[in-house]
Formats: C-alpha cells, structure tokens, sequence
C-alpha cells in the first residue's frame, strides 16, 4: 500500500522518506512547505527548506490533481506543460511540482567569478630576467591591492602587490605575541594574508578547513592587543548550525556562556588552549564576544578595536553591510571563511552570500585586502578528507 504523507511529518523527521516506500506528497502539502520556508520561526522555515531540498533528491511519487491556477508558479507549469517547454529555474519548490506534473526541469546555476586576491603566473627564464631587470608592467590587469604571485617553472619564487600602479615585492613578516607564539607563514599564500593584516584597514581571508585563516586572523588580533595597538578584539557571531546538523536546544548561561558553548567557543578555545584564557580575556575587556542579533547600534567610533568575523560565509547581504556599518575609523576589520564550500543555509549562498558581496564592492580600495588560501596544513587527514 503507497504512503501519503503529511507536511509535519516531513518537518519533524525528513528521514521517514527512506521508510516507506512508494511515499505520496500530495498538492496540499507542497503548497504548506512553500508557505512555511518563510516562516517567522527560523526552526521551522530551515526544516521546510530542508524537506524541498530532500524531496527534490528522493524518490517520491506526486498526487497532483488539482491545480489553482491563481497561482503564479501555477500558470507558468501549466503553460509549459500546455506548450511543451522545459522550465528553468531555481526554485526548489516549483522544481518539484513541474517534476510532479512532467515537466523537464533545469536548475540554473549563475557564474560566479571567484576572486582570490591574486594571480598566479609562470615565468620562463627571459620573463623572469626581465622583471628582475625592472620591467614590471601591468600586464595581467590587476587591480589596486591585489597580489602577484609568480613561478618559475614549477617553483614559486616571490610575491608583489600591484599598489598605487606599481609592483612591490611582499617579504616573509612574522606574527609573534606571548599567548600563540612566533607564527610565520608557511608558504606565498599565507605571506599574503599577513602583509594584508598589517598594511590595510580591511582583510577577508578565505579558505577551505585548515588552511590557517583563523589562526593567521587571531595570532594577528593578539599580536596588536599585546602590544597595545589595539584596545581590544570585538567578535560578530553568528552561530549557525553545521550544515545537516541536529540543534542541541536550550544552553544555560548568560549571552558569553552561550557563546563560549557554541561553534565561536570552540574555535576560540582551540586556538587559545583552554576556555580560562578565552574567559580571561573576556575579564579583562579584550575580547567582546556580540550575537548578530545585537549588533545594530554598536558603534566603534573612538575606539581602537579590531573588528573580527569568523565563519562569514554564514551572513547575508545585509546582516554583512549592518557588520562594516559598525567599523569605526580607527578600527581594523579582519573578516575569515569559506564561501565556496562551508556555508551551512541556502539562505546564505550564492549571490545572497554577504561575504561575496563585501568583495565585490570592497576590492580595489586602497584599504582592502583580500587572500584565498590554497593549502591545508592541519593535518593529512584533514587534507583528505576535502576531497570527500
């Protein structure tokens, strides 16, 4: 016998999915998950987008029987049903209805240029006499700010950034504070990030997991605190689940408790060696951890604060521009993630993405600095495990 199944049986547990089969989602039910992905309860529109997106990669039979066609996604399946069209859209939603009534589907996906920050380009031996000899033209049409890494054959062998219209050659610069130690960077890419960390008022740091982002960005942070450069480091979080993760509920704790037991703890305490230094800090005022859901307001104006976001990936558009509004004059901005690979919402992905965005406008500036990492050094099962 099939299985109809009802809407609050997908949102409790989409697994039911693998249970029984052949499972029937009827019209009525399609219509519900539509109408609750945009729901008031963050809870509830991620379990409905989540089941689109399931059932979307089932198989599942469609009972659709009777359409309104009041409905815009409605009249547009009907007329491509009526004239033979394929439909392409991204709509996981109207995906699943027009697989429900045979209509051929495409999802589009837009092209998106990645900017990393720099180029990489190979010199053979004339080439690389020559720029030696001080012919250093523009010929790759870099923009202000943005690095040149060059190899000669299969050697990298030095690094420039392309600055007011002429090349300067980046030399190897040390982090070093007494909380992390002497950090050096371990190959061209990480020498980027650092000269970007000391020369310029903004730097977005992205990579994959273990590629030495968050380490380069803290050690930094510490560095400049110690020293006292800075007054002290601000954290925006915004603590969104892993991808596909189960939510663990209610934390105990005031807001830094919480905090402190969330993905931004974790990190913190990894990097620091135990939770007493982080709360240390926190003590002390050098460190303020701030959920986005308090930041409008903040203002750093008169401070002298390094302003830090890790895990940017997970923001959008607008939750990032609130962000930099609240970057004082003599603040830095230190912004690290993974926009490609890590972001946990689809809400937070694609051109939606804050932290691709923030590039688009930002780069360029003589003030901005922007460096994609290329290796992972955590570990060698770290480095494996990318590729799954």
């Amino acid at each position: 016998m099939k299985t109809l199944i009802d809407t609050n049986v997908l949102l409790e547990d989409i697994s039911v999915l693998e249970h029984y089969s052949p499972a029937v989602i009827c019209l009525p039910v399609l219509e519900e998950l539509d109408r609750l992905k945009i729901s008031h309860d963050n809870d509830v529109a991620y379990k409905a987008r989540e089941a689109i997106r399931r059932l979307k990669e089932s198989y599942v039979e469609f009972d659709i029987d009777e359409v309104d066609l009041e409905k815009t996604d409605n009249r547009i399946l009907d007329y491509a049903l009526r004239h033979g069209y394929r439909l392409l859209t991204n709509d996981l939603h109207l995906q699943l209805k027009a697989r429900a009534v045979g209509v051929e589907v495409e999802n589009y996906i837009p092209q998106i240029e990645n900017y990393t920050g720099y180029k990489e380009v190979i010199f053979g031996d004339e080439e690389l006499a020559s720029w030696y000899e001080g012919n250093k033209n523009n010929n790759w049409g870099l923009i202000n700010n943005q690095y040149l890494i060059v190899k000669y054959k299969d050697t990298y062998v030095g690094v420039w950034k392309y600055i007011n219209g002429e090349f300067k050659e980046i030399f190897d610069k040390y982090i070093d504070s007494k909380m992390l130690g002497k950090i050096k960077p371990l190959d061209l890419f990480q020498r980027c990030v650092i000269d970007s960390l000391y020369t310029n008022q903004v730097t977005v740091v992205k990579g994959k997991a273990g590629s030495g982002k968050s380490l380069l960005s803290l050690a930094f942070a510490i560095s400049e605190i110690e020293r006292g450069n800075y007054e002290r480091l601000i954290i925006f979080t915004n603590p969104v689940p892993v991808l596909n993760s189960a939510k663990l509920g209610f934390y105990p704790g005031d807001k830094n408790e919480k905090l402190l037991s969330s993905n931004i703890g974790n990190m913190l305490i990894s990097k620091f060696g135990d939770k007493v230094a982080v709360e240390m800090l926190v003590n002390q005022n050098k460190l303020v951890l701030l959920p986005f859901s308090d930041i409008r307001g903040f203002d750093t104006s008169g401070t002298k604060a390094i302003i830090y976001i890790t895990e940017a990936q997970n923001l959008d558009v607008n939750l990032m521009k609130i962000a930099a509004q609240r970057v004082g004059e003599e603040c830095k901005f230190i912004i690290d993630g993974d926009n490609e690979a890590q972001v946990d919402l689809e809400v937070f992905s694609g051109k939606r993405n804050g932290m691709r965005r923030l590039s688009e406008v930002f780069r360029g500036q003589s003030f901005y600095g922007e460096v994609e990492l290329k290796n992972i050094y955590r570990s060698k099962i770290a480095e494996l495990a990318d590729k799954m």
